[in-house]
């Protein structure tokens, strides 16, 4: 029965961590102040969009950002076509958009299509103050550029990240659980370590950054998580991204199980790698000049996904109650300290009718999850450009099939 003890031990230790580091965050994000000078002169801003074979979003993308409530003669959008085989660049160019074609097939993927564009258009983007990242499947909120620049204006912010939230929530289940998961964890988290000193990582999709940072830096995350990578690595370089919650972009999210686990096979996969690679750098550093940055970055890397956390703490809960009662008013405390986190956090980012609906079907989603880390445990790690179906080509697959 000493094992028992040991792994319960092991569990409240890590449990504990990661409740109360989220606890924090939470009761932190509700008192941000975000970095920002609205009124400072309009910089001058380079909208990218990495894609690869989003002809069928791609237009609409650049058309809405092309209508940002932001000066027309401040800004451009550039699209990077890359590894294509259809028309991206084509409706890129007709959409009102600059294209550049790669083509390097033995060097496939969203970080490296990045680097490449900023060291060979280097000279073209130095005719810009900022330069904001934005997917090639992203609505952009008519506000995004003007809150980027006021980010940027301010003397503290070299790189700012916006809020990605998830633009079909309603749709069914899956997406409306989706929704609260980026809620979480791209809105209320990311505001809680901003206002506590931390950097609020990059989220992958609405960032920001002063040119010259950029231009300087490079991309050198080349990983299928390039946003955690690029994130530690400026952490330890000596950056904070900061956090805006009014740089809005949102995503369509997949509405089926097919279309969603490679989706989540890339991210959680990768993060692990992240972790491995990075924990023990920031430990270094935190070590060497102790400070909260340093201790907070390590703690965010290791919070796991959410549905992963509840898992651990009803396993953990259930086996303390039948076997060692004296641990499990512990255990519920966890589990009670998630609860809030979630409801608060959904709270905060006003989360629409159809999330909360969607928390009472949340045990679907975790029985789903259950053999889907145990194929993440056997499968390959993903590389390159793994695209997330979108529902327009799902449609247009159905629209196909339909006319044979």
């Amino acid at each position: 029965m000493v094992a028992i003890d040991v792994v319960l031990c092991a569990g409240a230790l890590y449990l504990g961590t990661v409740s109360a580091y989220l606890l924090l965050v939470t009761l932190a994000a509700f008192v941000l102040r975000k970095k920002a000078i609205p009124n400072a002169s309009p910089l001058r801003i380079a909208m990218v969009m990495p894609a690869h074979n989003e002809e069928l979003q791609i237009g609409n993308c650049v058309r809405r950002a092309l209508e940002a409530d932001y000066p027309k003669d401040r800004f451009s959008v550039f699209v990077i076509a890359d590894n294509c085989d259809d028309k991206t660049a084509q409706e890129a160019d007709a959409a009102g958009a600059v294209a550049f074609e790669r083509q390097e097939p033995d060097l496939r993927g969203k970080g490296q299509a990045i680097d490449w564009f900023l060291r060979e258009q280097a000279d073209r983007l130095r005719e810009f103050d900022a330069i904001a990242l934005v997917d090639a499947d992203t609505k952009v909120d008519p506000q995004f550029l003007h809150e980027i620049s006021g980010s940027l204006n301010h003397a503290d912010v070299s790189v700012v990240q916006g809020y990605h939230g998830v633009s079909n929530p309603e749709a069914n289940w899956r997406t409306a659980l989706t929704y609260a998961g980026f809620a979480l964890v791209n809105g209320l988290r990311p505001a809680g370590r901003s206002c506590l000193g931390g950097t609020a990582d990059l989220k992958g999709n609405g960032m920001g950054f002063r040119t010259d940072l950029l231009l300087d830096y490079g991309w050198p995350a080349h990983s299928i998580v390039e946003d955690i990578e690029l994130s530690s690595r400026l952490l330890l370089d000596g950056t904070l991204v900061y956090f805006n919650p009014d740089a809005v972009v949102i995503s369509e999210m997949p509405t089926s199980q097919t279309q969603a686990e490679p989706q989540r096979r890339r991210w959680e996969s990768g993060r692990i790698d992240t972790v491995k690679t990075y924990v023990p750098a920031l430990a270094k550093a935190l070590l060497k000049r102790p400070r909260w940055r340093y201790l907070d970055a390590i703690l965010e890397l290791l919070v796991p996904p959410l549905s992963l956390l509840v898992l651990l703490q009803v396993l953990f809960l259930l086996v303390a109650a039948i076997l060692r009662p004296s641990w499990a008013p512990f255990f519920l405390g966890t589990t009670t300290a998630t609860v809030f986190y979630v409801v608060a956090g959904l709270y905060k980012m006003r989360a629409p009718a159809e999330v909360w609906r969607g928390l009472l079907l949340a045990p679907l989603f975790l029985a789903w999850k259950i053999p889907f880390y145990l194929r993440l445990v056997r499968s390959k790690k993903p590389g390159g450009w793994e695209r997330t179906q979108r529902q327009a080509e799902v449609d247009r697959s159905a629209n196909d099939r339909a006319g044979d």
